[in-house]
């Protein structure tokens, strides 16, 4: 009987390590269908809507950037937490009737969009030129220590005296 009794232990050991396995499996089942979740109503769906109603392309991107600004004012009107890989999708269940929607829309056919684009565009320039100036000045000291410029090539030149009278 003392042979049986370990038998059964390790039979016992088994079932709930299949057990444990069985729920894992299943615990990855519902969090890899958790990430999945399906969009109702989105930014790409809201860029194709403002695409037809401006009649200019609106890429998900630029939108994204806009919603992101708008979410980042002293009075957001966009309820976002803006933080570095905050990935989480923007859904809105109610489409167009959202008020966020009806926000981000009114916003992108005022011209938000493109005043966002021009301003981030001309911080840019401003950052480049002054990244520029900045090494420009740095640049211009050791342009001047740098390479010596090149010496004359009399050394490798040759003088010869020749004496007339030696005739």
């Amino acid at each position: 009987m003392a042979k049986k009794a370990p038998a059964n232990k390790k039979a016992a050991e088994d079932e709930v390590e299949l057990e444990e396995l069985d729920a894992a499996e299943e615990g990855e089942e519902t969090t890899s269908k958790s990430t999945k979740t399906e969009v109702t109503f989105g930014v790409a769906d809201l860029a194709k809507y403002l695409s037809e109603k401006t009649g200019k392309e609106i890429s998900t991107r630029d939108l994204r950037t806009q919603i992101r600004r708008m979410a980042r004012e002293d009075k957001p009107r966009v309820n976002r937490e803006v933080v570095p890989g905050n990935r989480s999708r923007y859904d809105w269940p109610d489409g167009l009737k959202d008020p966020e929607v009806k926000a981000i829309i009114k916003a992108v056919t005022a011209g938000e969009l493109e005043e966002g684009k021009k301003a981030a565009l001309a911080k840019l320039k401003e950052d480049k030129a002054a990244k520029k100036a900045k090494e420009g000045s740095k640049g211009k000291g050791k342009k001047g220590k740098g390479k010596a410029a090149p010496a004359d090539d009399d050394d490798d030149v040759v003088d010869i005296d020749i004496d007339e009278d030696d005739d």
